[in-house]
């Protein structure tokens, strides 16, 4: 069964547009992932976050994904673009809550 992974980018003040920027350079290698099945981005504009919604085949791609995403040095290039650095980075994995 596919898992989701919601992902939240808070933008440093004044970073949002280089944000979105980068973002969208990056976010095709991450559609063409191994294991992911779809990604969606939504914007908050007024907390200047981007929120993503993503599936996956299971946490464990994702991580994979994510472990990747470190050794290229995506994540700690995108720190300077976040509110409070990498701490701006929130992933949640998610499971269906069955309500």
């Amino acid at each position: 069964m596919p898992v989701t992974i919601i992902a939240e980018f808070h933008a440093a003040p004044g970073k949002l547009d280089e944000l979105l920027a980068t973002l969208k350079a990056v976010l095709p290698e991450t559609r063409a992932y191994d294991g992911c099945r779809g990604l969606d981005s939504w914007l908050d504009q007024d907390r200047s976050t981007i929120v993503l919604t993503e599936q996956w085949d299971t946490f464990d791609h994702y991580d994979r994904y994510l472990a990747w995403r470190a050794e290229t040095g995506v994540l700690a290039a995108a720190a300077g673009l976040l509110e409070g650095g990498t701490a701006g980075f929130v992933p949640r994995k998610c499971v269906p809550a069955g309500c």
